[in-house]
C-alpha cells in the first residue's frame, strides 16, 4: 500500500464500473476494475452484546477498514490472513483506489464524552463514497473541507433514530449532494436479534420520493451510470452472511 501522493495521482486517473456489496449492517466491500476487494466494518458480538445471529462471514478482501472501535463495526478477526487493515485517518492509495480517513466523532458525542469515528472517502474509476461509521452529522468546516464531494453516500438511518434523526441524515444529503444514499446500521430480520432497539428505515423511506429496492446485494457503479437526480438504494444483504454459522446468545 502507498501514501506518496503521485501513486494518488495515478490511482485518480482510473475508469470504469465497480462493484459494492451488502453485508449487513454496516459491512460493505468494493471490488474495484483492477479487481482490488475493499471490505468496510465487519461486525461480531460482545459477551454481554447479542446483536449478530450468523458469524461475519467469510469475505475475501485485500484491505479493511474499520470506522471506530465498538464491536457492531470492528471484528478485524473476520478479515483473511495477509489483508491489510485501515482503522486511521489518512490519505492511502492501493492499485485503482483512493481512501481518505477523516477523523470525527461519533454520533452522541460532547465534550464529557467523546468518541473517535474515522469516516472513510473512497474513490475508484470515476465515483466516489463516503462511508461514515456511526458519525455524527454535525460535522465542523475542516472536516466538511476533507470529505469534499461525494457521488455516493452511505448513512446511519433506521426509524429508531438509534444514531441520526431523519433531519440528520436529510441534512447531510443535502449538504453533500450525493446521486446515491445508501442506508446502513438498521435492523435486518433473521441476520440480528429481535432486541437489538434498531428497527428498519422504513419511515425514513416513505419521506424519500426516490427510493430503489435491490433485488440483490450487489450493485455496478461508474459515472454515467450514476442518476441525474439523488436516489435512495436499499440494498439486500448478502445471502452468505444468512449462511454463516450460527452465533448464540
Amino acid at each position: 500500500m502507498s501514501t506518496d501522493p503521485a501513486s494518488t495521482d495515478s490511482a485518480s486517473g482510473a475508469s470504469g464500473p465497480l462493484t459494492l456489496t451488502y453485508y449487513g449492517h454496516c459491512a460493505f466491500k468494493w471490488q474495484t476494475e483492477a479487481g482490488l476487494k475493499v471490505l468496510a466494518d465487519p461486525y461480531r458480538n460482545l459477551a454481554e452484546r447479542y446483536w449478530f445471529k450468523r458469524l461475519f462471514p467469510d469475505v475475501e478482501c485485500d484491505l479493511g477498514l474499520i470506522t471506530h472501535a465498538h464491536f457492531d463495526h470492528d471484528a478485524a478477526e473476520r478479515l483473511p490472513e495477509g489483508a491489510s487493515l485501515i482503522r486511521m485517518p489518512g490519505e492511502f492509495a492501493n492499485q485503482d483506489m483512493n481512501i481518505r480517513g477523516v477523523l470525527d466523532l461519533h454520533s452522541g458525542a460532547s465534550r464529557l464524552r467523546e468518541f473517535p469515528n474515522v469516516m472513510f472517502r473512497l474513490e475508484t474509476g470515476g465515483v466516489s463514497f463516503l462511508h461514515i461509521g456511526d458519525n455524527r452529522a454535525d460535522w465542523p468546516t475542516d472536516v466538511a473541507r476533507a470529505i469534499g464531494e461525494v457521488d455516493v453516500l452511505l448513512v446511519t438511518v433506521d426509524d429508531s433514530n438509534h444514531l441520526l434523526t431523519f433531519q440528520d441524515v436529510d441534512s447531510l444529503v443535502q449538504r453533500l449532494g450525493p446521486k446515491v444514499v445508501i442506508p446502513m446500521h438498521y435492523q435486518i430480520p433473521g441476520l440480528m436479534a429481535d432486541d437489538t432497539g434498531l428497527e428498519p428505515p422504513e419511515g425514513w423511506l416513505a419521506t424519500q420520493s426516490r427510493v430503489k429496492r435491490l433485488e440483490g446485494s450487489s450493485a455496478e457503479f461508474s459515472p454515467q451510470g450514476l442518476p441525474s437526480e439523488t436516489e435512495i438504494w436499499l440494498f439486500q444483504p448478502s445471502p452468505v452472511s444468512f449462511a454463516s454459522p450460527p452465533l448464540e446468545p
